[in-house]
């Protein structure tokens, strides 16, 4: 497994957090078990729900494969793992065969995951997709907060446990899904929580790597349970050790998501010792969604070449590109999924972008949902996407530097049709 600032971590959540663990001093304790929390959450719907009771894993739920599509050999994919008393055993033997020798090395991989389809985690742009598999669906979602209690490896060298989680918007080969690793702590440093975040080409989250990778506050992951939390809003990733804040990533993916867990040697954390075998034991995954749900979120669309906005200023129908404040409503957009392709809403006006006219100028008005004219596709491009209308095949630009945006066709290395979409709320 391989910023953009938004608003101030939330911090409410961790004292309501901290009344639902049970048991008396859990967090002085530093040599006990940290009890589990109960699956009532004041505020929140339970939503997934995984015990590991019984002795085999659900197959509605999980795939006991890791990203097999990737492989040559279906069976090197294959997980190797114990349920027993209430709890999933991940092992790595002498004889776990590697991954994918051809494009990952020496790398040796035990993982179930919740969710897979072909192309999906393409970490590596020369890897093939070596052969169908079925897409699998137990399960995914969007926002929520995601918890575990677990105990890590204590086998030392190289490798590491991991929880974590990957988008499924983009069903192309190029796979352009962000990723958090709510947890992807190393064998050789076991008192640590390291968390990472990506977003491989997802132009609405992270374009480089945000790391995060410190002492835990208390406790020995090692020798004992801990509970670890992520609550995923549409702006933020908030870590929680224990039930009390730990780490905050001021950004977030905007799409579904599956979840992977796994142990892995030598997959950038070194070379393996042989102590075997290397497990991790995980006691429960659970996920809760808030009632209510989450604010509703609209993006703004910036160019790259200039910076400026896609915005309303005026009832002119025009579409115009330019320095407005991130709060101008003019400058906010709700994206609408319709066929396959997404529609531009103005927060301010209820206008949708559109080129209906073939004016050679983006538009702005209520056009009706099958109108091709409204209908964009997002073309990643280095960080950015280029919006193609469904109608002309045009991309939106700002290559003459008019004050409007332009539609037409421009050639995808000019940052001009390049447009980041950022999140707001």
């Amino acid at each position: 497994m391989k910023t953009t600032l938004r608003r101030p971590a939330a911090v409410g959540i961790a004292a309501g957090l901290c009344l639902l663990a049970t048991g008396t001093g859990a967090h002085s304790a530093q040599a006990a078990d940290f009890p589990p929390n109960p699956t009532n959450k004041s505020g929140y719907t339970l939503d997934f729900q995984e015990e590991f009771d019984g002795t085999s894993l659900n197959p509605d739920k999980w795939l006991p494969y890791y990203l097999p599509h990737w492989t040559p050999n279906r069976e090197d994919a294959k997980s190797r793992y114990t349920v027993a008393d209430g709890k999933l055993v991940q092992r790595l033997d002498p004889d776990t065969p590697a991954w994918n020798p051809q494009y990952d090395g020496t790398v040796k991989i035990s993982g179930i995951q919740t969710y897979n389809q072909d192309w999906w985690h393409r970490f590596n742009s020369s890897m093939p997709n070596d052969h169908h598999e079925p897409t699998f669906n137990g399960y995914s979602t969007q926002y929520g907060y995601v918890e575990t209690r677990a105990k890590l490896s204590d086998t030392g060298g190289g490798g590491h446990q991991a929880l974590w989680l990957v988008g499924t918007g983009d069903k192309s080969e190029k796979s352009a899904n962000p990723e958090i690793d709510m947890i992807e702590t190393f064998f050789n440093k076991p008192d640590t929580w390291r968390i990472a975040a990506f977003g491989w080409g997802d132009p609405d989250f992270l374009g480089s790597w945000q790391l995060h990778e410190d002492p835990v506050p208390n406790g020995k992951p090692t020798k004992e349970y801990h509970v670890y939390g992520m609550e995923w809003t549409p702006t933020q990733l908030n870590f929680y050790y224990d039930n009390q804040l730990y780490k905050t990533i001021n950004d977030a993916p905007n799409m579904p998501m599956g979840m992977i867990l796994g142990i892995y040697t030598d997959a950038g954390s070194g070379q393996h010792n042989d102590v075997w075998p290397k497990s991790w034991s995980v006691d429960y995954l659970r996920v809760w969604k808030k009632n209510g749900g989450y604010p509703e979120t609209y993006q703004r669309l910036e160019n790259r070449n200039t910076g400026q906005a896609i915005h309303i200023q005026d009832r002119t129908g025009k579409a115009q590109s330019g320095t407005v404040p991130a709060t101008a409503w003019s400058s906010h957009w709700k994206p609408e999924t319709v066929d396959g392709r997404t529609r531009y809403k103005n927060r301010w006006t209820g206008d949708y972008l559109h080129t209906e006219n073939n004016t050679g100028t983006a538009q702005h008005g209520p056009v009706p949902a099958t109108a091709w004219s409204s209908q964009w596709t997002q073309e990643p491009v280095d960080g950015h996407v280029r919006l193609r209308n469904r109608q002309s095949g045009h991309y939106l630009h700002t290559e003459d530097a008019t004050g409007f945006v332009q539609s037409g066709a421009v050639p995808a290395t000019h940052w001009s049709s390049q447009w980041r979409p950022k999140t707001v709320s």
